[in-house]
């Protein structure tokens, strides 16, 4: 196995490449390791169970009722933290504040609809719909190109 180092202004953050001529259990285990070195993760609750989610798998994360939700693909976590400081903690590229409420996975996004009166509704994969506050309209755009 070689290890090289491609240095060039042109790249914003550290990408990882695989070269080889087929997949294999070395190939696989290698991607899965790399991708569990840097899964941040977030504590959250669930009926007085603590359990660690890593942020690949966190869908959006909204409050409501004073308190604040992780939601992944299967299910609903309380978060201690408050969103303004998940907000400052979590990779800007992969998560976007779409409004007061609301933090949403930017990879998580299935499609969005460009609605009346300049209001923008998202998808998410997992089929929940959420919508952009005009306040944070510019900011989606942006992250989203």
């Amino acid at each position: 196995m070689k290890i090289l180092f491609d240095i060039q202004k042109s790249y914003r953050e550290p990408e990882i490449h695989i070269c080889c001529d087929k997949r294999s259990e070395e190939t696989i285990r290698i991607k899965e390791s790399v991708e569990k070195l840097f899964d941040r993760k977030i504590t959250a609750y669930k009926n007085h169970e603590m359990k660690s989610v890593g942020l690949r798998h966190v869908v959006r994360i909204f409050s409501e009722s004073k308190k604040v939700y992780l939601r992944t693909a299967d299910d609903t976590y309380e978060v201690r933290e408050r969103l303004y400081t998940l907000d400052s903690e979590l990779p800007e590229k992969e998560f976007v504040r779409i409004s007061n409420s609301e933090i949403v996975n930017v990879s998580m996004i299935e499609k969005l609809d460009m609605g009346y009166a300049g209001t923008i509704r998202i998808f998410m994969e997992n089929g929940d719909e959420a919508f952009v506050s005009r306040r944070y309209v510019s900011k989606i755009r942006e992250v989203l190109g």
